[in-house]
Parts: C-alpha cells; sequence; structure tokens
C-alpha cells in the first residue's frame, strides 16, 4: 500500500538490518539504552520462530515507522486477539499521517486473520497516543481493569 511516497507492507526478515535503528530509536523513546545488537538479535528471534507480524512504514528505501503484532487467543471467543505491542513513526515524519496508513494495513490484517480484535495499551500520560487510538475507532476498556507482575 502506498500513499504520499509511503509504501506500508509486511515486514521480510531480510528487512532487519535496516529496521534495527527506528526500533532502537522506538526504545530509546520510551527510555530503554540503545542497543543495535540486542535489537538485531531479538527482531530475528521474532522472525525466526513467527512470534509476532510487524509491518513497516519505509520512505525512499528507509524505513520510518513500525508496528509490532503478537498474537494471543481468546478461549471465551474461541478467537485470536492481536497485541498492538509497539507502534512508532520516527520524529520527522509524524504529523504526516503516515500512522494511519500504517494502522491501516494493521486493521487489514486482522481482519484477514479473521481475528477478534486488536489490543493495545498505552500509557496514562501519553494523551497524543490516546487520542490517535480513540479516531482510530479503539474505546477504553471499563469492563476489565489492567495487572502486571514486574519481575
Amino acid at each position: 500500500m502506498t500513499n504520499n511516497g509511503v509504501t506500508v507492507r509486511q515486514a521480510t526478515i531480510q528487512d532487519i538490518p535496516r529496521l534495527v535503528p527506528v526500533f532502537d530509536c522506538y526504545r530509546e523513546h520510551f527510555g530503554q539504552q540503545k542497543n543495535s545488537s540486542a535489537a538485531a538479535k531479538f527482531l530475528f528471534e521474532k522472525f525466526e520462530h513467527r512470534e509476532s507480524v510487524i509491518f513497516i512504514a519505509e520512505e525512499q528505501n528507509e524505513i520510518i515507522g513500525f508496528a509490532q503484532l503478537y498474537p494471543t487467543f481468546s478461549s471465551l471467543t474461541l478467537q485470536r486477539v492481536w497485541i498492538l505491542n509497539d507502534f512508532f513513526i520516527s520524529g520527522q515524519y509524524r504529523q504526516r499521517r503516515i500512522g494511519e496508513q500504517l494502522f491501516s494495513a494493521v486493521k487489514e490484517f486482522s481482519l484477514v486473520t479473521r481475528a477478534k480484535g486488536i489490543e493495545l495499551t498505552a500509557q496514562h500520560t501519553n494523551n497524543k497516543a490516546w487520542q490517535f487510538w480513540e479516531r482510530q475507532g479503539f474505546i477504553l476498556d471499563e469492563e476489565f481493569r489492567s495487572y502486571f507482575l514486574k519481575q
């Protein structure tokens, strides 16, 4: 899918070397130290074991954003659910509707794979993320409270 010179497509294992720099920037944006070798190893393992699906946005052969999905399942509804765990557009490319274009590919993939839906979390302090996701049709879950046990 190409729009305004930006192409969005599902990533392949061959994209890892070009994906690592933007993935490392994403991690740094959320307070982690850059570590390109560890990031490359992590991404390779996700591809090698088919543990995630990644979509990339690229302009002139440069990856400028990505979305990473992890599968989970609903035992009650007997359906797959995609967790949109990582979503990032490089800073200089924001405000160009690339996020909407990237999410459109994610949403289409969810439909094609007959998933129950897409789940995501956003930091309580990230108002821009809330607004973006609500514009995409997400609603705040008021039925369930999420917890996390840190190890």
